[in-house]
C-alpha cells in the first residue's frame, strides 16, 4: 500500500468570514476573455460574478461528477499513480493533495473538490478514504465561504444568478459541516444565506445556535451570531435568555447587549450589577467605559453612571483621561438639570485645559451644548465662536460649524445660519445632501422660495437616490408659500405611485391642515388609519390634528390605543397628561404627571404642569400648596428662572401656600420676562395673549386671592 501523505490540517485562513485564497498578491487570469479575479493580500477585490463565479459554481456541481476526468481537468498522471485493490483512486487523491497545496484561486479549489469526488468514485478505503473526506470537506468549506461572502458582500450579481450562487454555497457549507463540526463561520454563513428571500428562518436559527456553541474562541463570529439570533427573536424574555448564555463567554460587547435587554425588561438592578462587574474587569478599556456610561445615561441611571465615573476618576492618573471623565460628569449634571454644577465643572476644565487645543475645543463645545439646554443661546454662540477661532482641524471645524448652525437656527438668525451652511459646503468638499437640506430649509424660513426650489432641484440632480426627499421639501416649500395647488399636485402624483407610503400620506395631511380643512384632514387620516391600523406615526399625526382642533376627547381615545401597546412609553404618557389637563380631569392628570416625572425627572415642563394643578385646581382634594411650591421652585431652577409660564406657576404656588408677597413678586417677574422672552414659533399675538393671562393672575394676588383654573374641553 502506498504511504499516506502527511495528515492534512485545515489552514487557518479557511475559517475567517472573508476567506483569503492566497497569502501573496497576485493576479490570476481566468477563462480567457470572461473576466479576471484580482486578489490583493489575500482579499478578493473584484470579480465579474455573472460569468466567472457562475462558471466556478458549475465546475463543482453534481453534473460535473458524472463526467470523465478530462472534462474538469483532472486526468491522472500515470507515472504518479499507484494502484492497489483497495485504493484504485489513490492517484487522483495524490493529485488533489498537490492541487490543494498549490491552490491560489477559487477555481483551483473547485478542481480539488472534483479530484476528491473522482477519487472516492474510483475507490478508496480506510485511512485514505478518511483523509479524502477531510480534504474534500475543507475544500468545500473554503469554497462555500467564498461564495457566501461574495453574495452577502452585495456584489453586482444579476437577479437571475444570486439564487444559484446561494444554492451552491449552501450545498458546500452543509456538506462541509457534516464532516467538520466545529466551524462557527460556516454555521453563521448558512444562517445568513437562509435569511435571504425564500430562505428558511428555522434553519437560520438552528445554525446561529451552532455558531454560538462553537465560536467561544471566535469573538467576532460570536458577536455577529448573537446579534443575528436576537434580531430574529421578537420576545424580549427569549432574547435575554440567549444573551445571558452567550455572555458567559466573557465577551464585553455581548455583556453590553445583555445589560441593554435587561434594562428594556425593567430589570435595572441586574443590568447595573452586570455593568459594574464589566467595568471592574475592563479597567483600562476607555472605549468600553464610554459605552457603559452612554447606556446608563440612555436609561437615566444617572446615579450609577456618576458612581462609575467617580470610581474611574479616582484611579486615573493620565491628565487627558481625567479631563475626558470630567466632561462626561458635566454631561450628566446638565442632563439631570444640575446646570450650575455642570457649568462649574466645565469652567474649571476650561481653565485647566489652556494650552491644549484639543481639550479646550472639547470643553467649549460641551459648554455650548449646556448653554443651549439652558436656553442661554447667546452664551452658547460665544463658546462655539471661541472654538472656531482656535483654528481646529478640518474634521473638528466641520463639527463646530454644524453646532453653530443649530444654535443660530434656535436663535432664528436665519441669514447667519445660511452663511454657516454655505461655509460648510465650501469646507467639506465631499457631496453632503444634509447641507443642501439645511440650505433649503433655511431659505424657506427666510421666505426665499425661488432660491429654495432651485436648491431642491440641485439636490435631486446631484443625488438621484434622494429625489423623493427633494419632493418632500418641495411640498413643504409650496405649503409655506401657500401655493397649495402645486403642493397637492405633487402629493397626489406620489400617492398614485406609492399609495401606502407614509411620507405622502402625512404630506397630504399637512397640506390639508395648513388650509385649515379640518374635517377633510381628519377624514383622510382616519381612512388611512383603517388601512394601516398598526402605524403609530399615523395615529400620532391624527392626535396632533385633533388637539389643534381642541377635540381633546377624540385625541385621548387615540392615545389610549397606543398606550395599550406601550404602557410605559413616557412620551405617550406626557401627551396623555396634557389631554387630561385640557379636559379638566385633574385627579387623573396628577397621577399621570407623577408617573411621567418618576420616569423622567429632568422634564421641567411636566414638573411645572403638576405644580400648576396642585396650586390652581378648583378641586380641593387635588390642591397641595407646599408640594406645589417645591415642584415650581425645582422647575424654575431647572430653567434658570427664564421661562415666564414657569415663574407664573411659582407665583400661583406661593399664593396657594398663603404667601401673597412672594406670589406678587414672582407674578411681576413672570410678566417682565414675558415682555422680552423669545420662544421659537411664538408670534406677537401669542405674547399678548400670555400677558393678558398673567395680568389676570396678578389681579388675584393683588387682592390676596389664589388663582383658580379649570379647563373643560379646552375652554377655561
Amino acid at each position: 500500500m502506498k504511504k499516506l501523505p502527511p495528515k492534512f490540517v485545515i489552514p487557518a485562513w479557511v475559517v475567517p468570514l472573508n476567506p483569503p485564497l492566497t497569502e501573496t498578491a497576485k493576479t490570476v487570469k481566468l477563462m480567457g476573455e470572461i473576466g479576471s479575479l484580482v486578489i490583493v493580500q489575500g482579499i478578493m477585490k473584484r470579480i465579474f460574478l455573472p460569468f466567472v463565479l457562475l462558471g466556478i459554481v458549475f465546475a463543482g456541481t453534481p453534473s460535473a461528477q458524472e463526467t470523465d476526468d478530462s472534462e474538469v481537468g483532472t486526468t491522472p498522471d500515470a507515472s504518479s499513480t499507484v494502484m492497489d485493490a483497495d485504493n484504485p483512486g489513490m492517484g487522483l487523491l495524490d493529485q488533489a493533495t498537490e492541487a490543494k497545496l498549490r491552490a491560489s484561486t477559487v477555481l483551483d479549489i473547485s478542481r480539488v473538490i472534483a479530484l476528491c469526488q473522482s477519487a472516492k468514485k474510483a475507490g478508496l478505503a480506510g485511512e485514505n478514504l478518511k483523509y479524502c473526506n477531510q480534504l474534500l470537506a475543507s475544500s468545500q468549506l473554503q469554497r462555500g465561504l467564498f461564495f457566501a461572502q461574495s453574495l452577502l458582500g452585495r456584489p453586482n450579481v444579476r437577479p437571475d444568478d444570486w439564487q444559484e450562487i446561494r444554492r451552491r454555497a449552501l450545498a458546500d457549507l452543509v456538506e462541509a459541516v457534516d464532516a467538520i463540526k466545529d466551524q462557527p463561520a460556516a454555521y453563521l454563513r448558512i444562517a445568513q444565506l437562509n435569511l435571504l428571500p425564500e430562505g428558511n428562518e428555522n434553519t437560520a436559527k438552528e445554525n446561529l445556535k451552532l455558531a454560538i456553541q462553537y465560536a467561544k474562541n471566535e469573538p467576532v463570529i460570536l458577536l455577529q451570531a448573537v446579534r443575528e439570533l436576537t434580531n430574529l427573536e421578537p420576545e424580549p424574555e427569549k432574547r435575554e435568555a440567549i444573551l445571558a448564555t452567550a455572555a458567559k463567554s466573557g465577551d464585553p460587547q455581548i455583556t453590553l447587549l445583555h445589560a441593554l435587554t435587561l434594562f428594556e425588561l425593567k430589570r435595572g438592578d441586574e443590568a447595573l450589577q452586570i455593568l459594574q462587574k464589566l467595568v471592574d474587569a475592563e479597567s483600562g478599556n476607555t472605549d468600553l467605559h464610554e459605552r457603559v456610561i452612554g447606556l446608563l445615561i440612555e436609561f437615566k441611571e444617572f446615579k450609577s453612571a456618576m458612581s462609575i465615573l467617580d470610581s474611574l476618576r479616582a484611579k486615573e492618573t493620565d491628565g487627558e483621561q481625567q479631563h475626558s471623565i470630567d466632561l462626561q460628569k458635566a454631561k450628566i449634571f446638565a442632563g439631570t438639570g444640575q446646570y450650575d454644577e455642570a457649568l462649574k465643572l466645565l469652567n474649571a476644565l476650561s481653565t485647566r485645559s489652556r494650552g491644549n487645543v484639543g481639550l479646550t475645543l472639547e470643553t467649549l463645545c460641551q459648554r455650548a451644548d449646556t448653554h443651549m439646554m439652558m436656553d442661554n443661546l447667546d452664551e452658547a454662540l460665544k463658546d462655539i465662536e471661541a472654538a472656531e477661532k482656535l483654528r481646529p482641524s478640518e474634521i473638528a471645524m466641520l463639527a463646530i460649524l454644524r453646532q453653530k448652525y443649530s444654535i443660530l437656527i434656535e436663535m432664528e438668525k436665519y441669514d447667519d445660519a445660511l452663511a454657516v451652511v454655505r461655509k460648510l459646503q465650501s469646507t467639506d468638499t465631499s457631496p453632503r445632501p444634509l447641507y443642501l437640506l439645511w440650505e433649503i430649509r433655511t431659505l424657506t424660513e427666510l421666505e426665499k422660495f425661488d432660491d429654495a426650489i432651485d436648491v431642491t432641484k440641485k439636490l435631486q440632480e446631484q443625488s438621484p437616490e434622494n429625489k423623493s426627499l427633494g419632493t418632500v421639501e418641495l411640498i413643504g416649500i409650496y405649503t409655506k408659500q401657500k401655493v397649495y395647488d402645486k403642493a397637492m399636485e405633487l402629493v397626489e402624483t406620489e400617492l398614485k405611485e406609492e399609495p401606502e407610503d407614509l411620507r405622502w400620506i402625512v404630506a397630504k395631511t399637512q397640506v390639508l391642515a395648513a388650509q385649515k380643512k379640518w374635517d377633510e384632514t381628519v377624514n383622510w387620516l382616519e381612512s388611512q388609519q383603517q388601512k394601516n391600523p398598526d402605524s403609530e406615526r399615523l395615529t400620532l399625526v391624527l392626535i396632533s390634528i385633533l388637539a389643534d382642533q381642541k377635540n381633546y376627547r377624540a385625541a385621548r381615545e387615540q392615545i389610549k390605543t397606543l398606550l395599550a401597546k406601550q404602557p410605559d412609553n413616557v412620551d405617550l404618557l406626557r401627551i396623555d397628561s396634557q389631554m387630561l389637563i385640557s379636559l379638566g380631569l385633574h385627579s387623573e392628570a396628577v397621577k399621570m404627571l407623577t408617573k411621567v416625572i418618576e420616569a423622567d425627572p429632568t422634564d421641567a415642563t411636566s414638573i411645572n404642569n403638576l405644580a400648576w394643578l396642585l396650586c390652581t385646581s378648583p378641586i380641593d382634594s387635588v390642591r397641595n400648596g407646599r408640594r406645589a411650591v417645591e415642584l415650581a421652585e425645582k422647575a424654575a431652577e431647572m430653567t434658570q428662572y427664564k421661562r415666564a409660564f414657569i415663574l407664573s406657576t411659582l407665583a400661583a404656588a406661593h399664593a396657594e401656600a398663603n404667601d401673597f408677597d412672594k406670589a406678587r413678586e414672582w407674578s411681576q417677574k413672570s410678566m417682565d420676562v414675558a415682555k422680552t422672552e423669545k420662544e421659537k414659533g411664538k408670534t406677537e399675538e401669542d405674547r399678548q395673549e400670555m400677558l393678558e393671562h398673567l395680568q389676570k393672575e396678578w389681579d388675584c394676588y393683588k387682592q390676596n386671592q389664589p388663582f383658580r383654573e379649570l379647563m373643560e374641553d379646552g375652554k377655561k
